[in-house]
């Protein structure tokens, strides 16, 4: 829980980099050849073979995140690889995430009773695509 007294938008940042974890919205799936004998995680990769990484996996990985199939909006990780990693950042991240906190910032501060109209379990998901998502989102207020 986070400390008592804190506004919705002293949470917003948490909840932002959480629900960009858990909704990983591009599974950055890359390949690439070892050039060289390594070990990785304790498995052997010998030079010439083919590595696939999934950022999407690592973002529910156990050993980096507690209970990663729980989304807990105050678990404020940021250590997460949706918009990759190193090099090979977004760079529009911080322009994301600075979209996504003003967005619901401004949605809840205008509409304080918005809630889901359907359970999550019933919500239609994009699973054949490569970014990913709801089909629809159905709210009342």
């Amino acid at each position: 829980m986070a400390p008592s007294g804190l506004s919705l938008p002293d949470k917003t940042p948490m909840a932002v980099e959480e629900l960009l974890r858990y909704f990983t919205i591009a599974d950055g799936v890359t390949s690439r050849l070892a050039t060289e004998d390594v070990e990785i995680g304790g498995v052997s990769i010998k030079a010439g073979e083919g590595v696939i990484v999934s950022t999407l996996s690592a973002n529910w990985d156990p050993a980096a995140f507690k209970d990663p199939a729980e989304l807990d909006v105050e678990r404020g990780a940021r250590h997460h690889l949706a918009f990759g990693f190193g090099p090979h950042q977004c760079l529009g991240q911080n322009l994301a995430r600075m979209e996504l906190q003003i967005v619901f910032d401004t949605l809840f501060r205008r509409i304080p009773t918005l809630q889901l109209a359907a359970s999550t379990e019933d919500l239609p998901f994009k699973t054949d695509a490569v970014i990913y998502g709801a089909h629809e989102l159905p709210v009342t207020w």
